[in-house]
This record gives structure tokens, sequence and C-alpha cells, in this order.
């Protein structure tokens, strides 16, 4: 299990707020291409401290902006939403950029402890996932067979 999870089994203090025009992302920001064309900015999350953190004690995540997370390799991955402050969409994602699976609206867990946080997706195989903000997955008309390019 990985993405928005920490190492910790009790809840830290969340991160300073963002304004609502501020996104201050912590890692390489690269355009994600949807399949209508539109483009949104898409923070990467490549190693394996960066896939662990995702987008936990994070405030907000604005409507055109995203969260990626690279993977080296292709097998079922769940996430959960442990110490993560804002409800997501994840949409899972195959080695050829084609989404296989979405959940729409997990929320954060308030749990302070990991082990009490449910768990969701990793139904199949992926080698990325994309976080957006709750509710976007579906206003940006992403579907599972959908393809992406970036």
């Amino acid at each position: 299990m990985i993405g928005c999870a920490g190492d910790s089994a009790t809840v830290e203090d969340p991160a300073q707020g963002m304004t609502p025009a501020e996104w201050n992302p912590e890692g390489e920001v690269i355009p994600l291409t949807l399949p209508d064309g539109k483009q949104i900015e898409v923070e990467l999350r490549l190693t394996f401290e960066e896939l662990s953190k995702g987008m936990m004690f994070r405030s907000q995540l604005p409507p055109d902006k995203g969260m990626l997370f690279v993977f080296g390799d292709r097998q079922k991955r769940s996430f959960w939403m442990f110490q993560t402050l804002v409800p997501l969409d994840m949409v899972w994602m195959d080695d050829d950029k084609r989404v296989v699976e979405i959940v729409d609206n997990a929320p954060p867990c308030t749990e302070r402890d990991f082990r009490n946080c449910p768990t969701y997706g990793g139904n199949f195989e992926a080698a990325y996932v994309l976080e957006v903000a709750a509710g976007r997955a579906a206003a940006l008309g992403l579907d599972v067979g959908d393809q992406v390019s970036f």
C-alpha cells in the first residue's frame, strides 16, 4: 500500500495551509493531456519517500492541478488517505497510460492509527496513479478505458 500514507502510526500536525491561489509543488511539474486535449499540471511523485507522502498534510489541490504517482512497474496498488486533509479522486492507469480504475471522492481518514484507515482501488494492475481534487475526475470527463499522455 502506498500513496497518501505515512510511516508513523499517529497523526502529525498538518503543514501550513495554502491560500486559494497558491499551489506549492514539492517536486517536478509536468503537463498531463486528457483525452479531450485539455491539459492539467501534475506534480510528479517518483521516489519512495515522495510516493509514500503523496498529498499528506496539504490543505488543497486546485482544480487544474494534480499529483501523478509514477511507479517502476505495473502491479495492483491500493491507496489510503491517512493524514490527507482533502477528499480526492484517484485514477489508476496501466503502463500504456490507459485508465483502468477510478475511485471518486475518497474522504480523508481521520483515524490516529493508520491501520484503521480504509484502502481504495488496487483492483487492477497499474503503473501510474493520478490524484485530483474530489469531483474533478468526472468533471474532466475521465472514464475507464480513456488514455492520457504525459
